[in-house]
């Protein structure tokens, strides 16, 4: 016959510290979250607080990536190896292939760039100086030339 497996509870009957390490750990509130209620509205137990149990979940913030200009700069080459920068003539079109959601302005950029996603303030300003153009519909960002945006999926 097939023995069966021993409960937990079961087996550390005996023992000092119940499996739960060192004798000072399981001690207090703490170990719990909290004692009571504590915490019930924060996702501890969904059941307890003022959400309902069957439709609380704690999603996680999707946020893309971003990248300095400085370190766009040095890495052009490399990605329009990879195939997620595409460069035309002396230009490279940096859009929503490459990875990145934003560029910052920290550092320069000595190449030019066509722009296709979001930036800072800064990071625009030292791209069109280096003779590139941002091509992206900013809120609150008027370009200078009437540039039409192509809605990408």
């Amino acid at each position: 016959m097939v023995e069966r497996k021993r409960r937990k509870k079961n087996s550390v009957r005996g023992e000092r510290t119940h499996s739960k390490g060192d004798t000072k750990n399981n001690r207090g509130g703490g170990c719990r979250g909290g004692r009571g209620r504590a915490g019930a509205t924060k996702g501890k137990f969904a059941s307890l607080g003022r959400l309902d149990a069957r439709k609380y979940r704690l999603k996680p913030k999707v946020k893309g990536k971003s990248i300095s200009i400085a370190m766009l700069d040095d890495k052009l080459d490399i990605l329009v190896t990879k195939g997620k920068v595409v460069k035309e003539k002396d230009a490279y079109i940096v859009d929503a292939k490459s990875g990145f959601a934003k560029v910052l302005g920290q550092g320069n950029i000595n190449k030019k760039v066509i722009l296709r996603i979001n930036a800072t303030k800064q990071a625009i300003k030292k791209i069109t100086d280096a003779k590139g153009t941002f091509e992206f519909n900013k809120k609150g960002f008027e370009a200078e030339e009437d540039i039409e945006f192509e809605e990408t999926a």
